[in-house]
């Protein structure tokens, strides 16, 4: 129940994150940013540390993340920058 609860926040932070920084190619940098504003949550947080440890939590947010990026990236929603034509 509690990964439904964070589901909107999870969300909401990768579209955030990829809104900000648009750039194809930096999967593990934006990874770290929402991982980093979901540890801040987290943090924040007492419903969250009583009952998931950090590493618990994100060895469940990272294949959500994972997902979320697919689904957005198959349905073209994420907006890829503008590559340059090298040709």
């Amino acid at each position: 129940l509690i990964i439904l609860k964070i589901f909107p926040l999870v969300l909401a932070a990768v579209q955030a994150v990829e809104q900000a920084i648009p750039l194809p190619g930096q999967g593990n940098q934006k990874l770290e940013l929402v991982l980093d504003v979901l540890k801040s949550a987290y943090d924040g947080s007492t419903d969250l540390a009583k009952q998931f440890s950090w590493d618990k939590l994100v060895t469940v947010v990272v294949p959500m993340i994972a997902k979320i990026v697919d689904l957005h990236n198959a349905l073209g929603l994420f907006q890829k920058s503008a590559q340059p034509n090298n040709a």
